[in-house]
């Protein structure tokens, strides 16, 4: 009887064990759900800030260590601002104004407080009156500091039409 109520137990503890693995399944997927969507607004919010010239707001989006990597340059956080302020001022005067922005082929790795975000950013713009448009891949780190997402590091590549 003793084996018999040992073997009952055993079952009833896997049940119940396989049925809570479920559910942080599904609440682990809702999760990277909700962690994906909000890192695609924050992308998002970055870009319309740089066309605004609003690097105090993308600063805020930024950790004290963010790194800006490219070919030509490893930038700390004040250089990378400056980059974009003086890219995007430049673009405003020769009449170049973004129209429309998607994302494409967005993946994500999510460990615990820190996220790897890859994605195609495909730009609409009108350069002194002509729509050019402009794919770029980005490969960003984020982490997440007192509770609010940080870019750790972002890479980005300018897709050619090739």
């Amino acid at each position: 009887m003793k084996l018999f109520l040992l073997l009952l137990l055993i079952v009833l503890f896997g049940c119940k064990q396989q049925g809570s693995n479920k559910s942080n399944q599904v609440d682990h997927a809702s999760s990277y759900d909700q962690v994906k969507e909000e890192l695609l607004s924050l992308e998002r919010k970055w870009i319309e800030a740089e066309f605004a010239l609003d690097t105090a707001y993308i600063s805020t989006l930024m950790h004290y260590s963010f790194l800006d990597i490219s070919a030509d340059h490893l930038h700390d956080k004040q250089q990378a601002l400056k980059g974009m302020y003086d890219n995007m001022e430049a673009m405003r005067q020769d009449d170049i104004f973004l129209d429309s922005l998607k994302f494409e082929d967005v993946r994500l790795n999510l460990f615990e407080g820190t996220a790897v975000l890859s994605l195609i950013t495909h730009s609409y713009k009108k350069d002194k009156g002509k729509a050019v448009e402009k794919r770029m891949r980005f490969y960003d780190v984020w982490i997440k500091d007192n509770g609010k997402w940080k870019a750790l590091s972002s890479q980005g590549t300018v897709i050619s039409d090739n």
